[in-house]
């Protein structure tokens, strides 16, 4: 895997634009291979989605690694009830959560970008290792490690996957794709029956229906398998890491 992520990178240039002031700005190629990945892909990303949150709430104390909704409400009630330990859990969970989203942007920042070829699959070779490592841990029923591990690993998928179809979506929680497809199926319904409209409450109809199928399969195979159970996950993003490969490939071919 680190041979894997060093491939992807060239050598860095600075991060100091002129004038001394560094811009965070997000390359436009990457929105690009956002949106030419097909809705396949992102499918097997909202399975891959609902199979860690499965995962983690099952096998790792009750605790979610991609629905921090959850885990601020849970949190919350933590707080009330004067549950300290799980109220850190539920808090270290979310921090992670936000390192993960800052190094994802940062990777993708547009000075950052001149170094690393391809960030999208950079971040999902990074997410991939660390499953792989926590699969062969032993600890299992609410361990905070993997726990915080696994909500870096998802949020780095979250904060680099966000469009299908120019559509903005997520890969790893549904209540907004839910949104969208509702939305879109009224607008059909209501508003002429726009090909448009049909056609993106379809994909996101396919989106949340994958996102179901990954927490069925991840509820089944983790009392089962215990961390093992990572080994199908990380299955499932490799392919996706096949068709970046292949889609930013040919990207750069015809620029």
């Amino acid at each position: 895997m680190l041979a894997m992520l060093l491939f992807y990178c060239r050598p860095a240039t600075s991060m100091i634009g002129a004038g001394g002031k560094d811009r965070l700005v997000t390359t436009s190629l990457a929105a690009e291979t956002d949106t030419r990945l097909g809705v396949s892909a992102h499918a097997l990303l909202a399975f891959a989605g609902g199979y860690l949150d499965a995962f983690t709430y099952i096998g790792h104390g009750h605790v979610f690694a991609n629905a921090m909704t959850g885990n601020v409400v849970l949190l919350a009630i933590d707080l009330v009830t004067v549950a300290w330990q799980d109220a850190g859990r539920h808090f270290l969970v979310l921090v992670m959560f936000l390192f993960g989203i800052a190094a994802a942007r940062l990777v993708q920042h547009e000075y950052i970008a001149t170094a690393v070829r391809v960030p999208e699959a950079a971040v999902l070779t990074l997410e991939i290792a660390i499953l792989i490592c926590l699969s062969f841990s032993t600890s299992y029923g609410a361990s905070l490690g993997i726990s915080m591990a696994i909500a870096f690993a998802a949020s780095l998928q979250v904060a680099t996957f966000r469009q299908v179809n120019k559509q903005s979506y997520s890969s790893t929680f549904t209540t907004g794709n839910l949104h969208t497809m509702m939305r879109s199926w009224l607008a059909w319904l209501v508003a002429g029956r726009s090909p448009e409209d049909l056609q993106q409450a379809k994909v996101f109809a396919q989106i949340c229906g994958m996102f179901f199928l990954g927490a069925v399969l991840g509820a089944y195979c983790t009392p089962r398998f215990h961390n093992h159970a990572l080994w199908g996950e990380c299955f499932f993003l490799l392919v996706v890491l096949v068709r970046v490969m292949l889609v930013r490939s040919k990207y750069l071919a015809s620029s």
